[in-house]
């Protein structure tokens, strides 16, 4: 069984609504998932794992229309000097593959904190931790299983 049902599974036991998006071909990108699954971009969450000098992970999470602005989630968080995680890093913290990262069901227990603008959305669309497969959820369900931390973490 991949990954990918992981997530789904979570949503049926939570008797969560969600609409299964599948890919004619594996989409890595925000921008390639979105006209895979004929959604606009500012509907889709791109997730972003970065790391301190700490070795702290956070993951960071936007509508992909957006860009991160890692001064404000530094002081957000506060923590030091953040970079992006290496594609090694986002797959042992995540335990899924870079281009099909949920905000969910992570490997590591790690911050996740949502850009405000995901609030403002009626429905989005996340990973399922497959990247031949999206998923379209409600905003708020969304929120109701993760309980992220909030901030205004984009330029």
């Amino acid at each position: 069984m991949g990954s990918g049902s992981k997530v789904i599974q979570l949503l049926d036991s939570m008797e969560l609504k969600y609409r299964l998006l599948p890919h004619a071909k594996p989409a890595y990108t925000c921008e390639a998932a979105a006209e895979e699954r004929n959604v606009p971009l500012d509907e889709m969450i791109k997730c972003i794992l970065l790391v301190d000098r700490k070795k702290n992970y956070y993951l960071v999470c936007m509508t992909a229309d957006e860009m991160l602005d890692t001064a404000k989630v530094r002081s957000l968080m506060d923590s030091s000097r953040l970079s992006f995680a290496s594609e090694r890093e986002i797959e042992e913290i995540s335990g899924y593959e870079m281009g099909a990262l949920p905000p969910l069901l992570l490997k590591e227990d790690i911050p996740v904190i949502f850009d405000g603008g995901i609030m403002r959305k009626e429905k989005v669309n996340i990973s399922s931790g497959d990247p031949r497969m999206g998923l379209e959820l409600n905003s708020e369900a969304l929120i109701s299983i993760i309980k992220p931390k909030f901030g205004d973490v984009t330029k």
